[in-house]
């Protein structure tokens, strides 16, 4: 358990090489024993150089970085790595060989208009942002992130912008500047920096920066001599740019917009925004700047349209503050209050901190994003408190539950948060308890509703009281309403608007608030690959001669997946398509053995033979009644063939029957895979001999018989019957018959009339009872059967030709060869 709690943590170290010689590494993640607080601490423990004794109260510390001096727990240290910086990057640097190469998009570099906007992610989707912004040929990226799979991306954790055509056209690309720290800004990183040139810097706000270096040595992808942090106000150098970033608020610190001024014109981004008149943090919109914007010609403006459907402005972090320092004291005395938020939002800390604080509780983490975040926060210097004032939640059993606040991940009711744990009581450090308040301070992402639901419904059930109303103000949007994005665009003024961030549908309604509210005149909206070029009017008054921005090119784009691991690729390499017929349909798995008669070869006219067995996986088979269907057609499919029919044909064919048979019983298309394979009656000749056991007596149990193995009697797998009447009266029982997996035994009076006797194949019969194809051991479902030495000895006699090696015929099938185990 310790070990698991470990690899959750994922804390930044701080290094010092004096402490701990050379050998350090810098820039790696690290946690040092005596600082994971998952253990009650030992009768003296170190913290600092200050030593406490077995008198003094446990610490309150969840967690701490970790320093280099020894400690009484011992200077062991663990690494975190998820990649070692080439290992996690799949094909997304590859050349694509389904796609042609493609050629950059736009009019040649020193024609057309100068400046040019080529959106990579971020249009027409929520996440995903990143886009190329540039004059002629040259261009800076501004944002890398990542968006999240909807539930039709099965076993999916990240999708990613197109590296591939980043890593194609990287000498076009002279920096990268982030706007702030949310995953659809920054989580493609670890992936697009890879595609670019080595020495491509990267620009960002101090925080943002501590985040960025936190995700890229788990990817071993940080070099601080390629980062450059930035300061609001202050103009910097970014390719063809002069770049100035601008102070707004939004859900996370260090936001800002960009001012990107340059020879043809300006262009003004504004990233993620809204404006709250009160921040917690004391950082206000900088709405003198944005003013000052409208004294000067801006040729382009883009801004965020997450909420542009919403009338009105948006409500200030401060109403949350207030609603939930009331509901924090109503509930003094009456248990536990736990809070569940998204962990990024660092501005609901100050919120929570402050209901702490006049309750008298100590707040408590339990999720490991949370430290992360306050963590960077700390270093940074604009943290709402000390990482060390948290309690450790190991101590929450022994705590008075009127005397701590809770604050937890799983807002989104992610399977492994622990909210979401806590709802299935599956949690080793979150129980739910029947005094506990739950206050739900977030918003259900789209998508997300039915799961969420669920879980609340379940804490509920437990006993604790849910408060997760809209009109209980525990949460508000980061990005600006309707009346802030018409206010802003009525400061600066813009010659040209884009709409970005945000659904295609937001994106128009956005432009057309900004042409009849705002009065904006020119107005576009594109789609991510597609080029909009932009002149500089000769006067910004100027309306004259129409819009100067217009679409100069387009490239299809596409996305890359990445399964949490180290698996990343395009939709096809992911198998996306086969995932979700796979959970929708199910699968068939078909072992074909052609059988290829020796004594019909030269027949004109003669057919295939088979031995084959069939598994279902996630299917409804009405109690087999589909797998009996399945055998049928696939026999059938099989028999249809010529003699001398390749094995790819035979495939073919069966996958074409079983897809018809499944199609027609419920209406399902699952993935078929079948594999056909010569018969070889010679092989494993010895293993079935020494595997052979004697039958057993009518009505013994069927595991004391030679069966093929299967771990779940629902899903026994049995060999087709080679339509020989059993030697005993043994029945089989429903888990050999009734599963979804089977040999497809049919009727001996079916298999009767379908076969003459004296074929060479598995499915042949005899004509009369107690006749058996020379050499060939009787099968009943579930079961092998042994024919006596005496009788096999006068078949082999009779019959030399077809006469098998030493031990064939002494078990039906060959049941003991591994691949049929």
């Amino acid at each position: 358990m310790i070990k698991n709690a470990e690899r959750n943590l994922n804390l930044p170290a701080r290094t010092d090489e004096t402490s701990r010689g050379p050998a350090q590494r810098r820039h790696t993640t690290r946690i040092t024993r005596s600082n994971r607080c998952l253990q009650p601490p030992p009768q003296t423990f170190t913290r600092g150089p200050k030593q406490l004794s077995s008198h003094t109260s446990p610490p309150p510390c969840l967690f701490q970085t970790s320093h280099t001096h020894k400690t009484s727990r011992g200077p062991a240290q663990r690494l975190y790595k998820t990649s070692d910086g080439t290992q996690h990057l799949g094909s997304a640097l590859s050349t694509l060989e389904n796609i042609p190469a493609r050629s950059f998009p736009g009019p040649p570099p020193s024609s057309g208009q100068p400046l040019r906007v080529l959106p990579i992610g971020g249009l027409g989707e929520i996440g995903m942002n990143c886009m190329l912004v540039g004059v002629y040929d040259r261009y800076i990226l501004i944002d890398a992130g990542l968006m999240f799979p909807d539930f039709q991306d099965l076993g999916m954790q990240k999708i990613l912008p197109d590296t591939s055509f980043l890593h194609q056209w990287k000498d076009k690309i002279e920096a990268v500047v982030i706007t702030h720290g949310h995953e659809d800004h920054i989580g493609a990183l670890p992936w697009v920096l890879p595609a670019l040139d080595p020495n491509t810097p990267v620009y960002a706000a101090s925080f943002v920066m501590k985040l960025i270096q936190k995700r890229l040595n788990e990817y071993s992808l940080f070099d601080e001599q390629r980062f450059k942090t930035i300061e609001m106000r202050t103009p910097f150098t970014a390719g063809p740019f002069q770049v100035e970033p601008v102070r707004v608020t939004h859900s996370i610190p260090d936001c800002c917009g960009l001012i990107l001024r340059s020879d043809h014109g300006t262009i003004v981004h504004t990233g993620d925004w809204k404006i709250d008149e009160t921040p917690t943090d004391g950082q206000s919109f900088d709405r003198e700047m944005f003013e000052a914007l409208g004294r000067e010609p801006v040729a382009l403006m883009m801004s965020d349209s997450t909420n542009v459907l919403s009338p009105g402005r948006t409500q200030s972090e401060a109403t949350v503050q207030d609603s939930m320092m009331q509901k924090v004291l109503a509930h003094k005395g009456k248990g536990r209050v736990i809070v569940t938020q998204f962990a990024s939002n660092l501005h609901r800390l100050y919120s929570v901190k402050k209901a702490a604080d006049a309750s008298g509780r100590k707040i408590c983490f339990v999720g490991a994003s949370l430290n992360h975040y306050l963590e960077a926060a700390w270093k940074d210097g604009r943290a709402p408190f000390d990482p060390k004032e948290l309690l450790d939640p190991n101590y929450l059993s022994s705590t008075n539950p009127n005397d701590v606040l809770i604050v937890t991940t799983g807002s989104q009711a992610e399977p492994k948060a622990q909210l979401s744990l806590a709802a299935r009581e599956s949690s080793q450090k979150l129980k739910i308890k029947t005094q506990d308040l739950i206050l739900y301070s977030a918003k259900v992402i789209p998508g997300n509703e039915g799961r969420v639901t669920k879980m609340l419904n379940s804490l509920a059930m437990q006993g604790a009281r849910v408060v997760a109303g809209r009109a209980d103000n525990l949460h508000v949007s980061g990005h600006a309403y309707q009346d802030e994005l018409m206010e802003v665009l009525r400061y600066v003024k813009p010659q040209h608007f884009l709409p970005v961030h945000g659904e295609f549908s937001f994106l128009c309604e956005h432009a057309r608030l900004a042409r009849e509210t705002a009065g904006v005149q020119y107005t576009q909206v594109i789609k991510n690959g597609q080029m909009l070029g932009i002149h500089e009017r000769p006067n910004g008054k100027n309306v004259s001669s129409g819009s100067m921005a217009s679409l100069v090119g387009e490239v299809d784009l596409i996305n890359f997946y990445n399964d949490g691991g180290m698996g990343t690729g395009t939709s096809k390499e992911m198998c996306i398509d086969e995932r979700t017929t796979l959970a929708f349909d199910g699968v068939v798995v078909l072992a074909i053995d052609v059988v290829r008669t020796a004594a019909l070869s030269d027949i004109d006219g003669a057919t295939l033979r088979c031995r084959h067995r069939i598994t279902t996986r996630g299917m409804w088979t009405d109690n087999g009644k589909l797998v009996a269907g399945l055998h049928r057609v696939a026999e059938e499919a099989v028999c249809s063939l010529a003699h001398d029919s390749a094995l790819a044909m035979v495939e073919r064919m069966v996958i074409k029957a079983v897809l018809k048979e499944c199609n027609t019983f419920n209406q399902k298309k699952p993935e078929v895979i079948c594999i056909a394979h010569e018969y070889d009656p010679r092989a494993g000749a010895d293993q079935s001999r020494s595997s052979s056991r004697p039958s057993g007596p009518p009505g013994s149990s069927p595991s004391s018989y030679n069966r093929p193995y299967t771990s779940n009697p629902n899903r026994a797998n049995m060999f087709i019957n080679p339509q020989a009447p059993p030697q005993d009266n043994y029945s089989p029982s429903s888990s050999d018959s009734g599963g979804s997996s089977s040999s497809g035994a049919q009727s001996n009076s079916e298999q009767q009339q379908q076969q003459p006797y004296g074929e060479s194949s598995v499915s042949g019969s005899a004509p009369e009872s107690g006749a058996q194809e020379p050499g060939r051991a009787r099968m009943s479902p579930g079961r092998l059967q042994v024919l006596p030495k005496s009788v096999m000895d006068r078949r082999r006699a009779a019959n030399p030709r077809e006469a098998p090696g030493p031990g064939l015929g002494d078990v039906a099938g060959n049941s003991a060869n591994s691949d049929y185990q």
